[in-house]
C-alpha cells in the first residue's frame, strides 16, 4: 500500500480568498431590496348602486387588494353598496363636489353632464360582448374619456359591463312586437335616448330613481322596466314582473368615475399604478359579468318569469324604430364617433 500524504492549505492563500469573498459581497448589489410602502393620500369613499359581490361592486372593491399585492401601495377604499349613500342622482352629484370620491352608473345617467358617451346608448349600437370589450380598450374610448373629463370635475376609470343586454320586462302581457307594448308605462332613466326608444315602441316612459322602482312596479304606478337580468334578480324586481322579452336593444355599460381633486392629490407614480390596478379589477369584473348574464336569466326563469325570444322578423320590428333614432334624437352624436364605433364591430 502506498503512503498518502496530508496536504494542508496554505494559511496566506486562505486569508486572501476570504478577504476577496468579503469584499465581493460588500460590493455586490443586493438581489432583493425592500421597497418602501406607498400610501394613498387619504381614505377613498365609493358610493355604488350594486350589491356586494356584483361585478360593478367588485370592479371597485378589488382595487385596494391589487394595489397592495401588485404595487406595494396601501389604500383605504371604503366601498358602500346598494345606493346606501344616496340615489343615483345624489351619488353622481356627490362625486362631482367631492363628498364621495368614486361612483359608477350606466352611461345613460351621465348624459346630463356630458354627451361624450351618448353614442354607446344608441339603440342596437353594441351588438355583442366581444364588441364591447374591444370598445372599452380602444382609442375611441380613450378619446371620448378625454372629452368627458374636459367638461366635468371627474376622472374616468376603466368601465365594466353593467349586466349585458337589457330585458324588456313587464307585468301585463307578453311582448312579441312593439304593437304588443302600446300604451304600457315603463320606468326609465333620464337618458333622452332611452326615453325616445320607449316612445318609439309605443311605451310611455316615466323617469325615476332606481331606488323607487320596486314600489312603483308593485303598486302598478308603472307596468315595466328596461333592465339587465342581474339587477332584475338582485333587487327582487321579478316579484312584481311576469314577462321578459329579449330585444337586445341596449348593452349596458357601467361608467366608473373618480372626483378630480381626489385623483390630482395622488403623485404621478401612484396615479399610474392606481389606473393599472383599476384596469385589472375591471378586467376581472368584466369576465365575471359576461359569465353571469346567462346565469341570472336562468335564475329569473326559475322565479317564474316567462321569457320570449323574438323571431328575426319580429326582432326587425323592434330594431327598425330603434335605429331610426340615430338620425333624430341621436343626430348630435358625432358622426365620426359613430363610424369609429361601427368599425369596432
Amino acid at each position: 500500500m502506498s503512503e498518502t500524504k496530508s496536504v494542508l492549505p496554505n494559511r496566506r492563500a486562505v486569508l486572501k480568498a476570504a478577504a476577496a469573498s468579503i469584499a465581493g459581497a460588500i460590493a455586490a448589489p443586493a438581489i432583493v431590496r425592500a421597497q418602501p410602502v406607498r400610501r394613498l393620500p387619504k381614505p377613498i369613499v365609493a358610493g355604488l348602486n350594486g350589491k356586494a359581490g356584483d361585478p360593478t361592486f367588485e370592479s371597485i372593491a378589488r382595487i385596494a387588494p391589487i394595489l397592495r399585492d401588485k404595487f406595494n401601495i396601501e389604500a383605504d377604499i371604503q366601498v358602500h353598496p346598494s345606493s346606501t349613500l344616496g340615489s343615483d342622482t345624489q351619488q353622481l352629484e356627490a362625486v362631482q363636489i367631492g363628498t364621495i370620491d368614486i361612483t359608477s352608473n350606466v352611461t345613460a345617467q351621465f348624459t346630463s353632464f356630458s354627451d361624450a358617451f351618448a353614442f354607446v346608448d344608441l339603440p342596437y349600437a353594441i351588438p355583442s360582448w366581444d364588441m364591447y370589450e374591444r370598445l372599452a380598450k380602444s382609442d375611441l374610448w380613450h378619446q371620448q374619456a378625454l372629452k368627458f373629463e374636459a367638461k366635468t370635475p371627474l376622472k374616468v376609470l376603466p368601465p365594466v359591463g353593467g349586466g349585458g343586454f337589457r330585458l324588456l320586462l313587464n307585468n301585463q302581457r307578453p311582448l312579441h312586437t312593439p304593437a304588443d307594448a302600446s300604451g304600457l308605462k315603463f320606468r326609465s332613466t333620464n337618458s333622452p335616448l332611452e326615453i325616445a326608444l320607449l316612445r318609439a315602441w309605443g311605451i310611455n316612459p316615466s323617469p325615476m330613481a332606481w331606488t323607487e322602482t320596486y314600489n312603483a312596479l308593485a303598486n302598478h304606478v308603472v307596468d315595466g322596466i328596461l333592465v339587465q337580468p342581474i339587477w332584475t334578480y338582485q333587487f327582487n324586481m321579478y316579484e312584481a314582473l311576469k314577462y321578459a322579452t329579449e330585444v337586445d336593444a341596449i348593452f349596458a355599460i357601467q361608467f366608473q368615475v373618480m372626483n378630480i381633486n381626489t385623483w390630482q392629490a395622488m403623485t404621478p407614480d401612484i396615479q399610474r399604478d392606481f389606473m393599472a390596478a383599476a384596469q385589472m379589477a375591471a378586467d376581472a369584473a368584466n369576465k365575471q359579468d359576461r359569465d353571469s348574464e346567462s346565469v341570472f336569466k336562468g335564475k329569473l326563469k326559475d322565479k317564474g318569469l316567462q321569457f320570449y325570444l323574438p323571431s328575426p322578423a319580429e326582432k326587425a320590428q323592434w330594431q327598425k324604430p330603434g335605429e331610426a333614432l340615430w338620425d333624430t334624437v341621436g343626430k348630435n352624436v358625432d358622426r365620426d364617433v359613430i363610424k369609429a364605433m361601427i368599425a369596432l364591430r
